[in-house]
């Protein structure tokens, strides 16, 4: 299936995705937050990117738009909570920015894997 790339400071929410990617036969590295995630795309090359959009050190947004440049046929699907704002004002910034798909939390769980393999087959990608 996929190397994904997870994006969440929230530790519960990062373990419950991990489990919930990992049981879907997918293949996850996780980061705690955006300065973590370009680390990890340093030495990793993954198939998609879910991140989180309100993180410490570096925001999901500036990570969307970093990642973007420097990988632009990485799939991104963001996912918020809205902080104190509504989180679809950040979704559609998200989506703007060059994500693909955008959920608000709580996740449903079966609608982020149909996105990811709706992501993964449009690209070809087995």
């Amino acid at each position: 299936m996929a190397k994904i790339l997870l994006v969440e400071d929230d530790n519960l929410v990062r373990d419950m995705l991990t489990q919930v990617l990992q049981r879907a036969s997918h293949t996850v590295s996780t980061a705690t937050n955006g300065e973590e995630a370009t680390e990890v795309l340093q030495k990793e090359q993954p198939d998609i990117m879910v991140t989180d959009i309100i993180m410490p050190k570096k925001s999901g947004i500036t990570l969307i738009s970093e990642v973007k440049n420097r990988h632009p046929d990485l799939e991104i699907i963001a996912i918020s909570g809205g902080g104190r704002l509504d989180p679809t004002g950040y979704l559609d910034l998200s989506e703007s920015l060059g994500a693909s798909v955008s959920f608000e939390k709580p996740i449903d769980n079966n609608a982020l894997l149909m996105a990811i393999d709706l992501l993964l087959h449009g690209r070809g990608a087995h």
